[in-house]
Parts: C-alpha cells; structure tokens; sequence
C-alpha cells in the first residue's frame, strides 16, 4: 500500500506540472496497475520549468533550443568527462578512433540518427558514424502501443547513442533495435538474442552496451532454459573478444515479476547478474553542486499528496547548495529509484569474485561490477524529437545513462591497447577484478541536508518498497562494486594488464 501512495502522489505531481512522456512515472503507474512492467532503464526528469519572472537562477539552462529546469541540475559531455578523467584521455587522442560500440535496444528511435547529429554538432563533437540494425525487421513507430513502451525505448536509445558517443566521439556506433521489446519475461528475447548474435559475427572486437534487464524470478521454471541460450551468446562474445556491460536497474533491490507485483525480498537484475557480463550500476555525482533537503522524503510524499503547487515540495526537498563534489550511492527517494545490486539467485560466485568477503556473498554471484553516473537530478542531456515527448533537450538518468558510458570507457582502452599493438579487452571481469584501488573512485556513505531533511545515502533500498536494501560500505559493496572508475588510471593501467 504504501507503494500505492507514493505512485499516486507523484501521478499528482505529473498532473500538476503538465508532464509529457516521461517513461519512468508511465512504468511506475503500470507496474502498480498490473500492466507491463516495462524494462528500458530510463529515467526522465519532469518538466520544471523557472517561473516567469522568477529571479532564482534555474539548475540546469539547456543549449539552444533553451529549456529550463527549476530543480534539476544537468551535465554536458566536458561536464562528465571532466568529472571521471576522460578529458585527459582525450587530450592524449584516446577518442575511441577505429573501435566500435554496439548498443542493443528494442524499437530504436524513428528520430536517432538526426536526433544524435544534434547532439554531436551542439556540443562540438565529431561527427557520428552510426550503423542501424533491424534484426527482425524495421518498426513502426507508434506512441500508443505497448502503452507507450515505444517512447520509453525511443528515449533510451537516444540516451545510449548520444552518451556513448559523448565519451568515445571518434567510435564507430551500431544500433541493434530489436523487436519486440522483452517484458519482463521471455517474450522478447528472440529478437535482442537475434540481434545479439549478429553483432558478434559482424562485430568482434567489440564493445556491447545492454539497456535492458528483467528480474532473475520472472522466467519462473524457464529460467535455466532462457539463461542457458544467453549465456551461449556470451560465451561466443567472450571467443570474439567482445566486452559485454549491462545495467543493474534502478529499482534497488525491489523488482518486479511480468504482471508488474513486486517481489517481496532483495532480487537482482539479469542479464547484470551473468558472470560473462560486466555489471553497471549508479552513483549519484554531484559536481560543482551539493544536494541540501530541508524536509524528508515522507514529508516531501506528504507535501505532495496536499499542496496546490508541488513545485513548493520540489524546492524543499530537491534544495541545494553552490559548490561541493561528491559522489553518494544512487539513490533518489523523490523517484524513488534507486541502482540496483545484490546477490543473484542464478549464479554462484565466480572466480574472479573469489577474493571478496565470503561473507558477503554467501556463495552468490555479486553485482554491481562498477558504477558510473545515473542520478536525475544531476542527469545527462538528451536532445530528442520522436512524436510522444517534447522535442528538445531533456534532463535523464538511470544505469541506462550509466551503461553505455561505461561501454565507451572500455572502447577508449581498445583503441590505446591497438595502439600498443594489443588485442581488445574482450572478457573485463577477470582484469576488472585485478586493477588497484586507485583506479576507483570509492562510493560510501554521504550525508546531506539542512535541519530535518538530514539524510545519510547508505543503501539502496527503494524508498517506500518495504524491501531491504543493500549495504554501501568503503571498498567493494553490493551497491555500486568498486564504484566508478577514474578513467586516465583505469583505462591505462586496464591495458597494460592486458598480454
């Protein structure tokens, strides 16, 4: 019931505000209401636009076309490169130049290749080279089918493409859109595995980014059957070379089954969980800014569920300070989502896990492998113009921003590996697992806040679920693994353990 309450209390917020397609409220709504629950982890920002007249400088002003956000602040490509240190491998000419990154979504976007020229021109970046793939035939674009799980896939592939080309600018980018989209189930599997299959006949060498997942539980007495098949497809991954990064969710450890009822108990997200597959979860970077609430988060559900204007609840509890760089577990109540992570119930500790803690893992396979950026407030900008959402640039978080990212980071160290005349990364865990910690950027707990909005981020546990969460502690933990990579050190001292 009380994830009843704080769906209703945000479609009041979305309702209040005027909102338009944002895919994260249209999941939540169909995952109370029994529908499909929809697995592109995208999170949209709502509209929030500065009053007119206001004299509050907004957080986030937009490149041309000009949109505002009141209460959501949002990073360019320089912003993030510059957080993580991909700027200084940039200035080295690591650039992604002759690698290639393969983003599989379903749908794709009738809009992602101009959409993707406007985003790299804007910004600077070279441009694109974008190779579309329709493995089981080209899509007709409709807002309304699926109850608007086209849009939802549509904002995710802009989100993969334009990231992944912010990060790695000169890689070649090739998009598998599948069709249909999986639903928490095994119905959409043929297609991406399909899809997948063609990407590594054509594409070895490569890096695949996976914005999809579905809760280990969902494929019920399936499940040995379907994993096994995938499992094939990583495994002829690992014999091309290929690195295979996939999200962890944002739900935290509480997911859903395929009629959208939550599980009861900490579950993790697959195909994250497969030990073939890297593992991407989030963070909450914030970078020049520092989240100060002033009101809870049941008293901001409170404030929504009464006032006449939920920006007021919005001001109080998105409230924040100039200056300050930190970086917390992902975990935003006001959503709620949260990164996911856990223990699989699929897969047994594998060997290059084998020197965590016992204890942790309690003979289970562990994710998160790593962590990258996947906060809303604090989101990457995405500039869009497929029917069903405003065209321009909106602000968008989730370990969907956060994946191919990550992939893009992998794509850098191929090109500086081909450069020393060294194969690709190909199979990550066993190397991810041996680099030092001074190639991390250690997640642990972070307290924000002014009077009773104090809040310590420690977990991530899904606000209002009920569901336990797991623990954020210093050095690897079931939140964000070792937690994000610096990646001047990472991806230098990644090749050099290469043979």
């Amino acid at each position: 019931m009380k994830r009843l309450r704080l769906v209703t209390a945000l479609v009041t917020l979305i309702s209040l505000l005027g909102l338009a397609g944002g895919a994260v409220f249209q999941s939540a709504a169909q995952a109370v209401g029994g529908g499909l629950q929809f697995v592109p982890l995208v999170e949209v920002a709502p509209d929030t636009p500065a009053a007119p007249g206001s004299t509050t400088t907004p957080d986030c002003t937009t490149p041309a076309p000009v949109f505002t956000y009141q209460f959501f602040h949002c990073y360019t490509p320089a912003d993030m490169a510059a957080a993580y240190g991909v700027d200084r491998l940039h200035g080295e000419g690591i650039t992604g130049a002759g690698q290639t990154i393969v983003i599989v979504d379903s749908y794709g976007s009738p809009t992602a290749l101009s959409d993707l020229q406007f985003f790299s021109s804007t910004f600077g970046l070279p441009a694109p080279n974008l190779t579309i793939v329709y493995p089981n035939g080209k899509p007709t674009y409709n807002t309304k089918a699926l109850k608007g799980a086209e849009v939802g896939w549509a904002e995710e592939t802009s989100l993969d493409l334009e990231w992944a080309h912010a990060m790695a600018p000169d890689a070649n980018l090739v998009l598998i859109a599948a069709n249909p989209a999986e639903t928490e189930g095994v119905q959409g599997f043929p297609s991406i595995f399909k899809g997948e299959q063609y990407a590594i006949a054509h594409y070895p060498g490569a890096v695949i980014s996976q914005s999809f997942a579905v809760t280990e539980q969902s494929f019920n007495a399936a499940a040995q059957q379907q994993v096994a098949k995938f499992d094939q497809v990583y495994q002829q991954a690992v014999a091309a070379h290929m690195t295979v990064v996939s999200a962890t969710g944002d739900s935290g450890t509480a997911n859903t089954d395929k009629q959208g009822r939550l599980y009861p108990y900490p579950t993790a997200q697959w195909p994250a969980s497969d030990p073939l597959v890297t593992a991407a979860g989030g963070t909450w970077l914030q970078s020049g800014w520092t989240w100060d609430p002033t009101i809870s988060a049941n008293d901001f559900y409170g404030c929504l569920a009464t006032a006449s204007d939920p920006n007021t609840c919005l001001a109080a509890y998105l409230n924040s300070t100039s200056g300050g760089n930190s970086e917390a577990v992902w975990k935003e109540d006001w959503l709620p989502a949260a990164t996911g992570g856990g223990l699989s119930t699929l897969y047994a500790t594998p060997s290059f896990q084998s020197g965590l803690p016992a204890s942790l893992l309690q003979g289970h396979r562990g994710i998160p492998d790593l962590s990258w950026n996947a906060a809303v407030d604090g989101g990457a900008l995405v500039y869009v113009t497929f029917p069903g959402v405003r065209a321009g640039w909106h602000v968008i978080g989730g370990t969907s921003a956060a994946t191919p990212q990550i992939a893009a980071t992998i794509a850098l160290a191929n090109q500086l590996a081909a450069s020393m005349g060294k194969g690709p990364v190909g199979y990550l865990n066993p190397l991810l697992y041996q680099l030092p910690a001074s190639d991390f950027n250690d997640t642990v707990p972070q307290t924000y806040g002014t009077g009773a909005g104090v809040v310590t981020l420690d977990s991530n546990a899904e606000f209002g679920s009920g569901v336990a969460g797991m623990s954020t502690t210093t050095g690897w933990d079931l939140t964000t693994g070792f937690g994000s990579p610096s990646a001047y050190n990472f991806v230098h001292d990644l090749v050099n353990a290469l043979p």
